[in-house]
C-alpha cells in the first residue's frame, strides 16, 4: 500500500492510460483509513509463530516484488525519456507558424 498513489500515477502516465482504467491493483476501496489498516497489519504480522526459513521466504518474496515494481519503473521511466526526446525533436523542428527544416547535424 505505502507509495501506491504514486505508483498509480507513474503507470498511468507512463503507459497512457486514462483514469482508473488498468490500474486497480494499485487502489484499495473497501479500506476505510489505509493509516490504520497498515498499522494493524503490521502487528499482526509481528505476532505471527514464524520459523526461520519461512521469515527467510517472505523476505526473498518481498525483495522479488520490490524488484518487480523497480523494473516496471525503469521501464516506464524509458518510454517517458524516449516521449519527452520526440516531444523536444518535434519542437526544435516545428514551428508555430509552420513546419520548418531540421537543422543538419
Amino acid at each position: 500500500m505505502s507509495g501506491g498513489t504514486n505508483s498509480q500515477n507513474h503507470v498511468q502516465e507512463g503507459l497512457k492510460l486514462r483514469d482508473g482504467q488498468g490500474t486497480a491493483f494499485y487502489e484499495f476501496m473497501a479500506i476505510a483509513d489505509p493509516k490504520a489498516f497498515k498499522v494493524k497489519y503490521r502487528q499482526t504480522l509481528n505476532q505471527l509463530a514464524i520459523d526461520g526459513p519461512t521469515a527467510l521466504r517472505i523476505v526473498a518474496e518481498a525483495n522479488h516484488a520490490f524488484s518487480l515494481n523497480m523494473q516496471l519503473f525503469q521501464e516506464l521511466e524509458g518510454n517517458l525519456i524516449q516521449s519527452l526526446g520526440k516531444l523536444l525533436f518535434s519542437r526544435l523542428t516545428h514551428r508555430s507558424l509552420g513546419k520548418t527544416n531540421a537543422l543538419p547535424a
